[in-house]
């Protein structure tokens, strides 16, 4: 089977005069709808480690762990991970918690080279009742 150029020319030349229909992603970027769900990220000091947001998430990404108690202190420390990769944004962790101290954020660029980047970690202190 021959193809003829001259059947495909009209159609080449009627569309080097149009707009471009894509955006040139890297080089232009969009604009973001304000709805658009991010990123879950803690606000440490709202946190009341009530693990809410650990029991509600669907795809079981979010791991909150009380660590060793250190000699000494009056304070028991948590740790709570994020996994990013596991993530799939559905918002639930910020609907569950009742102090706020999950929002999503605006971040749509999570390609990095190790997983290991997509689990942010938080350790802080809450005091002993």
């Amino acid at each position: 089977m021959k193809l003829k150029i001259a059947v495909f020319l009209p159609e080449v030349v009627r569309h080097l005069f149009r707009k471009a229909a894509t955006v040139q992603y890297p080089f232009e970027k969009l604009s973001i709808p304000q709805d658009f769900r991010g990123t879950p990220v803690l606000k440490k000091e709202l946190c009341i480690v009530c693990k809410a947001c650990s029991r509600d998430c669907p795809a079981e990404a979010i791991e909150i762990d009380q660590l060793p108690e250190e000699p000494g202190t009056q304070e028991k420390k948590f740790r709570m991970v994020i996994h990013n990769d596991r993530c799939v944004h559905c918002a639930q962790c910020a609907e569950s918690c009742p102090t706020g101290a999950i929002a999503l954020n605006q971040d749509y660029e999570l390609a990095v080279f190790n997983r290991r980047q997509l689990k942010p970690q938080y350790i802080y202190p809450r005091a002993k009742k």
